[in-house]
C-alpha cells in the first residue's frame, strides 16, 4: 500500500469518526463514569428511558472484547462475550447492533468490515483481534444458555432468573463479570430483592442509577411530551429509574413512619408487658412459609406487630413449640391467637387438621375472618390514622407489606381492555394475611359497648386463650361442649 493510499484511508477513517464517532470519542456522562470504573463482578445500571444505561452497556462490551478498558483491568483480547436482550427483532436487531457498529471502531473488524465480522446466521461478531460476542434472547429456551464459558455477559433489560442463572453457571470457570442495563418496569421483582438491595452490603454487587434527566442531551420539553399519558408508577419507572410496585400497592399508606425500633429490647418492655394485651395471628403453609406474627394492643388503640415467625418444611409441632417458646421468653399470655381458617380442614386419610394439631400441641387457634377487601380496609384503615406500626426487626412483614399488590393480568394488551383485578397478588402474601387475621378479629365498637379490658380493641369472648377457640367436636375422641357457651356476640357464632 503506497503513502497516498494510506493517507486517504486515514483521513478517510477521521472523517466518518467525526461523524459518527466510536468508542474512542466516547464521553462518559457522570453516572457512566461510575458505571465504567467499578470493579465489582456483578454491575446494575437502573435508569430511566434514554438514561444512557444501553450505550453504557455496549460501549462496556466493546472495552472488553478489545481487549483494552480505561477505567478499570479486563481480561486480555482474545475474550468470549454473550450479549442478552429482550427479543431477536426489536432488541438484537434494532437494539444492540446498531450500538456495536456505532462504537466498535473499524479498525478493530476483520479486515476493517462488518461484514466480515459479523455471522447473521450463528448472530456472533469477532473481532479482529480474535475476541467474540454472542447474541442472544431471553425467548431462547434455557438449555441455549447452557455451553462453554464466557468473559462476560451483558443483560439489556431485566432477564428471567432461569435465564440469569444459567448465564452466572457460565462465569465461574473465568471468573467472569457481568452487567445488567435496565428500566424497571416490571415493577419490584427477583432483580430488585436479589441484587439492587442485596448491593446495599454486598461487594460483588454494584448499583448506578439514573434518571431521564440525568441525560444532559435529552430536552425537558420532550422528557415530558413523553411521559404525558403514562400513570404516575410508569412515569416513576421510566423518568427516574425507580423500582415500583407495578399492579398497585395494596397499603399506599405505609410507610417509613410505621416502621419503629424493637419494641422487646427497649427500655419499656417491662411496663408495656404490664399494661398492654398481646394477640398472635398466623397463616398456615408447608412448602410455602408458614407466618406467626405477635402483636401488642395499647390501652389508646394502637397496634404494634412486634416480632414474627418466618419458616417452610417444617411440621406444626415446631411451629407450636417455636411459639411457646416466645411467649415465655416475651413473659406474656397472648388473650387469644388467630389463624388461617383453612387449618380446619380436615385431612380424609388421618382424620386430623392442622387446627387441631396446634391444639394438640398447646397452641389453641381462633379461626379468623377470611373476609379479604375487609381485612385490607381495616389494615389500611389503621395505618392511614398511624395506629398500626411494625418493629424493624420483623423483617419479612416489613418486605411483604412494602410490595403487597393487587393481582393484575398476565399480558399488556389484557390488562389495557380489562378492568383491574379486585384480588391481592397472591405470592409473597404470608405476613400480610397473618397481619390481616389480627386486625379482622378486632370488632369495631359503636361507642355504646364498654369493653371489658380498659379500651383496648379485643375479641371480649376470647379472653381466656383455652375457652372460645376450638371446634371440640372434631377432637378424637369428639368432646362434649355446651355451644351457647361459646357464641360471641360480636364475632358471631363461628367464634
Amino acid at each position: 500500500m503506497n503513502s497516498n493510499l494510506m493517507l486517504e484511508k486515514l483521513i478517510d477513517g477521521l472523517r466518518r469518526t467525526a461523524v459518527k464517532p466510536t468508542v474512542y470519542g466516547y464521553k462518559p456522562m457522570e453516572h457512566q463514569q461510575k458505571f465504567h470504573s467499578s470493579v465489582a463482578k456483578g454491575r446494575l445500571f437502573i435508569g430511566g428511558n434514554r438514561s444512557g444505561k444501553t450505550v453504557s452497556g455496549v460501549v462496556e462490551d466493546t472495552f472488553w472484547l478489545m481487549g483494552r478498558h480505561p477505567h478499570r483491568p479486563v481480561p486480555p483480547a482474545p475474550v468470549r462475550g454473550r450479549i442478552v436482550a429482550v427479543d431477536i427483532l426489536q432488541g438484537v436487531e434494532k437494539i444492540i447492533l446498531p450500538e456495536l457498529a456505532r462504537w466498535i471502531p473499524p479498525s478493530e473488524l476483520i479486515d476493517q468490515s462488518w461484514e466480515s465480522s459479523y455471522n447473521r446466521g450463528l448472530r456472533t461478531l469477532t473481532l479482529a483481534n480474535g475476541s467474540f460476542v454472542e447474541l442472544m434472547s431471553y425467548e431462547m429456551d434455557l438449555e441455549k444458555f447452557a455451553g462453554t464459558s464466557r468473559h462476560f455477559v451483558h443483560f439489556d433489560e431485566e432477564p428471567p432468573k432461569s435465564i440469569f442463572n444459567e448465564n452466572m453457571a457460565r462465569l465461574v470457570d473465568t471468573g467472569g463479570s457481568w452487567w445488567c442495563s435496565m428500566t424497571p418496569v416490571e415493577g419490584m421483582t427477583w432483580v430488585y430483592d436479589d441484587i439492587y438491595i442485596a448491593a446495599r452490603t454486598n461487594p460483588n454487587f454494584f448499583v448506578v442509577e439514573a434518571g431521564m434527566d440525568d441525560n444532559i442531551y435529552l430536552s425537558p420539553v420532550e422528557i415530558d411530551q413523553l411521559l404525558t399519558t403514562m400513570n404516575d408508577d410508569e412515569r416513576a419507572a421510566r423518568r427516574q429509574g425507580k423500582f415500583v410496585q407495578i399492579g398497585g400497592l395494596i397499603y399506599k399508606q405505609f410507610g417509613p413512619r410505621h416502621i419503629i425500633p424493637s419494641l422487646y429490647h427497649s427500655g419499656r418492655w417491662e411496663q408495656v408487658k404490664k399494661t398492654w394485651q398481646f394477640v398472635l395471628g398466623m397463616d398456615h403453609g408447608f412448602n410455602n412459609p408458614t407466618c406467626w406474627l405477635w402483636a401488642a394492643l395499647s390501652p389508646d388503640g394502637k397496634i404494634i406487630i412486634f416480632d414474627e415467625h418466618y419458616e417452610s418444611g417444617q411440621i406444626v409441632s415446631y411451629h407450636a413449640e417455636v411459639v411457646k417458646q416466645k411467649n415465655r421468653l416475651y413473659g406474656i399470655e397472648p388473650i387469644y391467637m388467630v389463624g388461617d381458617p383453612s387449618i380446619r380442614n380436615t385431612d380424609p386419610i388421618t382424620a386430623t387438621s392442622v387446627h387441631i394439631e396446634y391444639v394438640e400441641a398447646g397452641v389453641p387457634i381462633v379461626l379468623g375472618n377470611n373476609d379479604v377487601r375487609a381485612g385490607i380496609n381495616a389494615v389500611a384503615s389503621l395505618l392511614e390514622k398511624d395506629q398500626l406500626f411494625i418493629t424493624a426487626n420483623c423483617e419479612h412483614t416489613l418486605k411483604e407489606i412494602a410490595r403487597y399488590r393487587w393481582a393484575m393480568w398476565s399480558s399488556k394488551r389484557m390488562r389495557e381492555n380489562r378492568n383491574v383485578k379486585e384480588e391481592p397478588h397472591k405470592k409473597d402474601d404470608h405476613a400480610c394475611d397473618a397481619l390481616r387475621y389480627i386486625i379482622a378479629s378486632q370488632p369495631q365498637f359503636d361507642g355504646t359497648v364498654e369493653p371489658s379490658i380498659g379500651n383496648v380493641i379485643h375479641a371480649p369472648s376470647v379472653l381466656m386463650p383455652g375457652e372460645g377457640l376450638v371446634d371440640w367436636s372434631l377432637m378424637t375422641p369428639p368432646v362434649e361442649r355446651d355451644y351457647a357457651e361459646m357464641v360471641d356476640t360480636y364475632m358471631g357464632g363461628e367464634w
